[in-house]
C-alpha cells in the first residue's frame, strides 16, 4: 500500500514538473504535453509509476465537466448540423479499421488477429481483454495501440495550434454556482450510466450531466485556471504511465509498425474529415480533433486548449465509442480467427 501511493506520488510530482517546463517552454497545450514526455520518460526509464483506477475516474469526471461546460442553450439547434460530420465519422471508423488492419498484415510480420487489435479504433481495455481469448501477440497489440495514441496526443496540438475559433474562449468569468451545479449533475450522471453499464460511462455521464445544466441556461463560463492545469497535468500522467514496465528497446522495435500505423490513420481521416469540413464550414483541425481514433477525453482537452468547439469534439468521440463497441461484436467475427 505505502509503495503504491510513493509510486503515485512520484508520478504526479514528474508530471507537474513535466508540465510546468512544457509551459514555460511555450509548447501548444504545454502543461498536458509535459506531463506526458515527463511520464513517459520516466516508465522508460524504469521507474516505479503508478496511477490508480480512482485518479482515472476522477480525470475522466473532470474532463466531461470540461466538455459539457462547454455547451450552450443554442445546442439543438446547432446539433442538427452536425449530422454530416457524424456520419463520416462512422465511415472514418470502418475505413480506418479494414485499411490499417489489412494493411499491418499484409505489409509487417503482424498476424492477422494481431494487425485487426492493433488497428482497432477505440476501446483499448476492450482490445486487450479480446487479445488475450484469442491466438494473437498481447504485448505487440498493447504497444503499438499505445504508441499510436502518444502520437496522435503530440501531433494534434501542433496541428491544431493557432487554427481554433474564439468560441471557447471568448467566456472568461468563472460562475461558480453553475459549475457546482455541473459537477453534481455530472457524477449523478456518471453513477446512472456506470449502473447501466454503458460505454465509457464515467465519461460519457458526467458529460451528459454537466451538459444538461449549461443547456438549461446555467452557463458557468470558463473554468478556473487552476482546475484546467490540474485536469491537463492529470490527463497527461495517464496517457504517460500506459508505458509503465516497458522498455525503451521493446518500444523502439515496434515504432516502425507504429509510425506506418498512424501515418495510413491520419491519411484516410483526413480524405475524410477535408471534404465534410468543407461542406459543414467547420474548421479541418477540429474535425481532425473529432475523428482521432483513440483518446477520447485528450482530444477534447486538447480542443479546449487550442481553442476549437469541446462541445462538438466531446460529442464525436461519444458517438465514436459508443459506434465502436456496438460493432464490435460483428467485425470481431469478421476479422479474428481462432486458429
Amino acid at each position: 500500500m505505502y509503495s503504491q501511493i510513493s509510486s503515485t506520488i512520484r508520478t504526479l510530482a514528474l508530471a507537474v514538473l513535466g508540465g510546468l517546463v512544457g509551459d514555460i517552454a511555450g509548447l501548444p497545450a504545454g502543461w498536458l504535453l509535459g506531463a506526458i514526455a515527463a511520464t513517459l520518460a520516466g516508465s522508460l526509464a524504469g521507474l516505479r509509476l503508478h496511477y490508480p483506477s480512482e485518479l482515472q475516474a476522477l480525470v475522466l469526471l473532470l474532463v466531461g465537466i470540461s466538455i459539457g461546460s462547454s455547451f450552450s442553450p443554442r445546442f439543438f439547434s446547432e446539433a442538427a448540423s452536425w449530422l454530416p460530420s457524424l456520419a463520416g465519422l462512422m465511415v472514418a471508423m470502418l475505413t480506418i479499421t479494414f485499411t490499417v488492419s489489412h494493411a499491418l498484415s499484409r505489409l509487417t510480420r503482424l498476424s492477422g488477429n494481431t494487425s485487426f487489435l492493433s488497428a482497432y479504433p477505440g476501446h483499448m481495455v476492450l482490445i486487450l481483454q479480446t487479445a488475450s481469448q484469442y491466438p494473437c501477440n498481447v504485448p505487440q497489440v498493447t504497444m503499438i495501440q499505445s504508441i499510436r495514441l502518444l502520437f496522435l496526443v503530440v501531433l494534434f496540438p501542433l496541428l491544431a495550434q493557432g487554427a481554433g475559433s474564439d468560441k471557447v474562449l471568448a467566456a472568461q468569468e468563472t460562475h461558480y454556482t453553475s459549475l457546482a451545479m455541473m459537477m453534481l449533475a455530472a457524477v449523478l450522471g456518471a453513477a446512472i450510466c456506470k449502473r447501466y453499464r454503458l460505454p465509457a460511462a464515467v465519461l460519457l455521464g458526467s458529460i451528459l450531466g454537466a451538459a444538461l445544466v449549461s443547456i438549461s441556461g446555467f452557463e458557468a463560463g470558463r473554468l478556473p485556471t487552476g482546475l484546467q492545469t490540474s485536469i491537463f497535468i492529470l490527463t497527461g500522467a495517464m496517457v504517460g504511465t500506459r508505458f509503465s514496465g516497458s522498455s525503451l528497446g521493446s518500444m523502439a522495435k515496434l515504432l516502425p509498425v507504429s509510425c506506418f500505423s498512424v501515418a495510413l490513420t491520419l491519411f484516410a481521416t483526413s480524405a475524410i474529415a477535408l471534404p465534410i469540413s468543407m461542406a459543414i464550414d467547420v474548421p479541418f483541425t477540429q474535425l481532425l480533433l473529432a475523428y482521432a481514433p483513440g483518446g477520447a477525453e485528450v482530444m477534447a482537452l486538447i480542443a479546449l486548449a487550442v481553442g476549437h468547439d469541446a462541445g462538438f469534439v466531446g460529442i464525436h468521440h461519444l458517438a465514436r465509442l459508443m459506434f465502436m463497441a456496438i460493432s464490435f461484436p460483428l467485425l470481431l467475427r469478421l476479422m479474428v480467427t481462432d486458429a
